[in-house]
């Protein structure tokens, strides 16, 4: 059986299509990141924003009061009447994986702009929602690391592994966003690739079938 070999022009396409991400992803990753200091307040807002209705939804009776102070996120807890004391806070840069997201949706190849535009939206809007569910969640396991809320027995012991296990979501969030709402636009591209390994390999067969075959005349002749 013949080895099919890789075609040199889909090797030279696929390494094209990766350093060209690469380049375009450090050079979108270096632009958004020297302008966070500028959005990171406004997202902050959104952030606290979403988040009040969450804490209001799992905290019973609600004990927590957000705060944002410019980029900045300040959670106090009520400790009496009309009394509250600073719990913990959480910086700029708590939040900044939206720039690697939204560098990420940039360098992504075979995207229009209306796409792009799009996805950007829908990134936004899904990391927000993430970043609020994880300052709730966080603050409420860090209530019952210290004894400030009761829990039950199966999670008393095992509350180490919830704060690993959001952690690890909360990471592993902007790579999962960027993954579903870039793998059509990466499927569209291996298979023009594969198109075109395609139809190089059927032009060489042919080129190569035709130099192969033997093309006989025959001239009749004439007795006279």
């Amino acid at each position: 059986m013949r080895r099919r070999e890789r075609s040199p022009k889909a090797t030279v396409d696929l390494t094209r299509f990766v350093i060209r991400f690469v380049v375009v992803f450090l050079v979108a990753m270096a632009v958004l990141a020297g302008v966070w200091s500028f959005i990171a307040p406004g997202y902050a807002s959104a952030v606290t924003g979403m988040a009040r209705p969450i804490f209001r939804a799992i905290e019973s009776p609600n004990v927590s009061v957000l705060e944002v102070r410019g980029a900045e996120i300040w959670i106090y807890r009520i400790v009496g009447p009309g009394e509250i004391a600073p719990f913990t806070w959480f910086d700029r840069y708590t939040f900044f994986a939206v720039i690697p997201l939204l560098a990420l949706l940039v360098a992504t190849p075979g995207l229009g702009w209306l796409r792009r535009m799009t996805r950007f939206g829908i990134a936004i809007g899904g990391l927000l929602i993430v970043h609020a569910a994880y300052l709730a969640v966080s603050v409420q396991l860090s209530y019952a690391a210290i004894g400030l809320t009761p829990v039950g027995p199966f999670l008393a012991r095992t509350l180490d592994l919830w704060q690993v296990g959001v952690r690890v979501l909360w990471e592993a969030a902007p790579v999962a966003i960027w993954t579903l709402l870039a793998f059509g636009a990466w499927r569209r591209v291996f298979r023009g690739i594969r198109d075109g390994r395609r139809r190089q390999r059927l032009s060489t067969e042919a080129i190569g079938a035709s130099n192969g075959v033997m093309i006989i005349t025959t001239g009749e002749g004439r007795e006279s």
